[in-house]
């Protein structure tokens, strides 16, 4: 080969090779093991409200390995933060797309898991199908998340229990026999977060005549999975994550579905187990970690999220 052609043949590898690695989204935002790594963000109208917020946004992901984002919609102030402010929700998801980092909508209330509030839960979710309609291709949800917590409710300790259980799992049905039709798009996704002691013998529920973990219902309801609120400060031994997940991950493996392990970064002051804001990032990273290794080959195991962004950004190295 002539030196000349040689030279122009390096010059365009090279070229080629620099297309892939720095056009936005090549770049891979995942867990060692290949997972995703999410992160919750509850505040768009401080989050997403100007160019530069959702710039900074971006970049931390980037930073921190975070390929999803669950992105609050809700209310502020008198309506939906989503209805009163859709371009700036398109401006982020643009720009979160472009880096490789999928948006999933998030929103939830404990009074939605009562039938009679039930309308404002699928308000919620046909906002995002609404605004998808009318958002360009780069700009639309990934999925919806909802954060739907029953035991907030005065009637969870009471004899009302397993009525506000049989609710709250008819109402997670109906958004998920919306998600799921024929209708809508195959790849948006519908899960919900729930606390890793829905498993526990105390919350046996019989559900459509089946009793069973209250978890396992939950799981068997919403088809696409579950993002566990596994809040524990390490990863491993009795009263661990691994400790209050193995149980959800079996089970997710049985009925072919996904389990997400989040984990808190929030200053809980007297609860420090619940958190990693006592010990900070690295120690959470070796924790986290732990945990991508000893599921990895889980077919259930789907990745991690963090709560939340703001508390995140803040904790100590």
């Amino acid at each position: 080969m002539k030196l000349s052609k040689r030279i122009g043949w390096l010059t365009g590898l090279c070229a080629m090779a620099f297309v892939f690695v720095f056009l936005p989204g090549s770049i891979s935002a995942e867990t060692a093991s290949g997972k995703d790594k999410a992160m919750w963000a509850w505040f768009p109208n401080e989050d997403i409200n100007t160019e530069e917020s959702r710039e900074e946004m971006v970049s931390f992901a980037e930073e921190k390995g975070v390929n999803v984002i669950y992105l609050n919609i809700g209310a502020r102030e008198d309506l939906p933060y989503i209805q009163k402010h859709p371009e700036q929700y398109q401006a982020f998801i643009q720009l979160a797309h472009a880096n490789g980092i999928e948006v999933h909508a998030l929103d939830g209330a404990a009074e939605w898991a009562l039938a009679e509030n039930r309308h404002v839960a699928l308000s919620r979710l046909f906002d995002v199908l609404d605004y998808n309609r009318k958002a360009g291709e780069d700009e639309k949800f990934d999925g919806i998340q909802l954060d739907i917590e029953p035991y907030l409710l005065d009637e969870w300790d009471t004899d009302e229990r397993a009525d506000v259980i049989d609710q709250y799992l008819k109402g997670l049905h109906v958004i998920d026999s919306i998600v799921q039709s024929p209708k809508m798009k195959s790849d948006f996704e519908f899960m919900v977060a729930m606390p890793f002691w829905f498993d526990g013998e105390k919350y046996e529920t019989t559900y459509k005549g089946v009793t069973k973990p209250l978890s396992d219902h939950v799981m068997d309801t919403v088809t696409d999975g579950v993002a566990i609120m596994a809040y524990r400060d390490f990863a491993e031994g009795r009263d661990s994550i691994s400790y209050h997940t193995e149980h959800e991950i079996q089970y997710a493996n049985q009925i072919d579905s996904k389990v997400i392990l989040g984990v808190e970064t929030q200053y809980l002051e007297p609860y420090e187990k619940v958190s990693f804001f006592e010990e900070g990032e690295a120690y959470m990273n070796e924790q986290l970690q732990i945990l991508d290794e000893l599921y990895e080959n889980e077919p259930s195991y789907a990745g991690q999220a963090i709560h939340k962004y703001q508390s995140y950004q803040t904790m100590k190295p």
